[in-house]
Parts: C-alpha cells; sequence; structure tokens
C-alpha cells in the first residue's frame, strides 16, 4: 500500500490557507456587530461578504508570490513556505492569470455589494482592490516600504469590521471602529511575525520592512506590544460600554504564552512559520470568544 503524497497541491500552497483566517474572522466579528444593533441578518449580503473578503486575501497572497519572485525577493536562503513561482511548481504566467482571474471574481460578486452599500461600499470595494495588488506590486508596494504591518491594521482590521457593519446597518458607529482595532492589532502581528522571519532575506534585497529599518529587537517587541494592544482594547471596551463578558477574553493571550515567548526570544528560524500559523489561529479564536462575549454582554445570545 503506498503513503499518501505528503506534498500539497502547489495552488494550495499560494492561497497560504493557514494565512487565510485573517479575512475571515474580522468578518464575523462585523456580523455579530451588526446583529447587535439590527437584530437580524441578511445572509446573502454576510455570505457575500466573507466572499469577497477571502477572494481579497487569496488575490494579495498570489500576488504577493508571483511579484516578489519576479522582482528577486524571494531566494534560496528564504525561511518561509515555499513560494511556488520562484519554486518553479506554478508558471508566472498562469500565476498572473490567476491572479487577475481571482480579483475579477472578487469585483464580480462584489457588484451586489456595492449596489447595497453605495457609494461608502464602492469607494472600499475599489481600494481593497487595489491593496490587493499594491500590497506588493504598483510604484509604491506597501510592503517594501515599512507599511504592511499599517495597511494590515486597516484592511483587515478596522475596515473589515465596520465595512462589514455598514452593509448590514448603513450606520458608522464608533463602538464598531474601536472593535475593528482588535482583529488589525492581531493581523498586524501576522505580518510583523512574518517580516521577523524574512529580516535577513528582506534586508539582502532591499526590501525596506520595519523590521529591516528599526532590527530585530524592535520587530519583536513590535510584535508582543500589538498582541497586548488587542487585549487592552478589549479591557477599554468592557469598562466603557459596561460589556462584562469581554473581560475573560482580556486573559486570551496566556492560553498562547508558548507562542508568545517563541516570537519574543527563540531563533529567527523555520519554526517562525509555525508561531505564525498560530497568531493566526489566535486571531479566529480572538474574534469567535468576542463575538459571543459581545452577545452574551448585550442580551443577544440568551
Amino acid at each position: 500500500m503506498k503513503a499518501a503524497n505528503a506534498n500539497p497541491n502547489p495552488w494550495i500552497l499560494a492561497t497560504r490557507p493557514k494565512t487565510l483566517f485573517a479575512s475571515v474572522a474580522p468578518v464575523l466579528l462585523g456580523l455579530t456587530l451588526a446583529y447587535i444593533h439590527a437584530s437580524s441578518l441578511n445572509l446573502v449580503v454576510a455570505i457575500l461578504t466573507l466572499l469577497c473578503a477571502l477572494l481579497m486575501q487569496i488575490a494579495s497572497n498570489i500576488a504577493n508570490d508571483y511579484l516578489d519572485s519576479l522582482k528577486g525577493i524571494d531566494t534560496e536562503k528564504r525561511l518561509g513556505p515555499t513560494r511556488v513561482t520562484h519554486a518553479g511548481l506554478i508558471p508566472a504566467t498562469q500565476m498572473r492569470n490567476a491572479l487577475i482571474g481571482v480579483l475579477f471574481l472578487a469585483l464580480f460578486l462584489g457588484i451586489y455589494l456595492m449596489y447595497v452599500g453605495g457609494p461608502v461600499i464602492i469607494f472600499i470595494g475599489l481600494l481593497s482592490l487595489y491593496f490587493a495588488y499594491g500590497y506588493t506590486g504598483g510604484p509604491f508596494p506597501l510592503s517594501h516600504n515599512g507599511l504592511g504591518e499599517a495597511a494590515a491594521f486597516v484592511f483587515f482590521g478596522v475596515i473589515a469590521v465596520t465595512g462589514t457593519v455598514y452593509l448590514q446597518t448603513h450606520e458608522f458607529r464608533l463602538l464598531d471602529f474601536i472593535m475593528g482595532m482588535g482583529p488589525g492589532f492581531i493581523s498586524a502581528t501576522i505580518l510583523a511575525v512574518n517580516n521577523l522571519r524574512d529580516i535577513e532575506t528582506d534586508t539582502e534585497t532591499n526590501k525596506r520592512t520595519i523590521a529591516v529599518r528599526f532590527g530585530e529587537k524592535f520587530q519583536r517587541r513590535l510584535c508582543l506590544g500589538l498582541i497586548i494592544s488587542s487585549s487592552l482594547l478589549l479591557l477599554i471596551v468592557s469598562f466603557v460600554y459596561h460589556y462584562n463578558w469581554l473581560i475573560p477574553v482580556c486573559f486570551l493571550p496566556l492560553a498562547f504564552t508558548g507562542n508568545w515567548i517563541h516570537i519574543g526570544k527563540k531563533p529567527i528560524d523555520k519554526s517562525l512559520n509555525m508561531a505564525l500559523a498560530k497568531t493566526a489561529q489566535y486571531l479566529l479564536v480572538y474574534c469567535v470568544l468576542t463575538s459571543l462575549a459581545l452577545l452574551i454582554s448585550t442580551g443577544k445570545l440568551f
């Protein structure tokens, strides 16, 4: 009996499935907030919002793989997971076509969301489409100029949550903006761990990430500071809005203590890939538990 092939499909590798929580989790939190505000959800809009968010991140991951290969950023010294374009697993032309196809599908599905949400969602949608490409490509690639963490905070945090709520309620609220900062901090941490892992190769290829600009020690502190900020945010909201069930969620980082120690102290090697994956898992758990805490605190669950 032959052993199963342990090598994953290269197209699956290209999507970077371990990081996709970054797009789904904040939308789930946004849907929870929308339900709290309106006591109902438009399920069609909710499903399309989740799909579009997922497609945007997949497009961004494919663009990063494809464009970094063309620019010579990916080298044999790379510690991260296999980049399929650089490794020759998928031809560059196919990756380019896949990028165009995913962006087109996101736009096609997003047309209805733009119709529902009006000018605000049209602006957010088009900006997100540009970000999916402009994170790595364009005349000023964000990831190459120290803005990767900031972009993740905005698009996978504040915009993902507030945009989701707006599609359901057609209103912006301060609470939604504040709550969007939580997954934003954690999404920025995912990028920060990624840039910590790649600090050597990014330095050699002149990719000016925050890690390259300010050094390894600063980057480690940035990662831990962002995680602490995500918990402090919940503590502040719990007191200001009297959502008492958020207080236990503030202690969630303790369940991932080993991961934070790894990020803060362990050598920079391939084991940081697992630390990055666990940080993405933390994002999902954070958003799910925060959503449950909000529902219980507002009496919407029971």
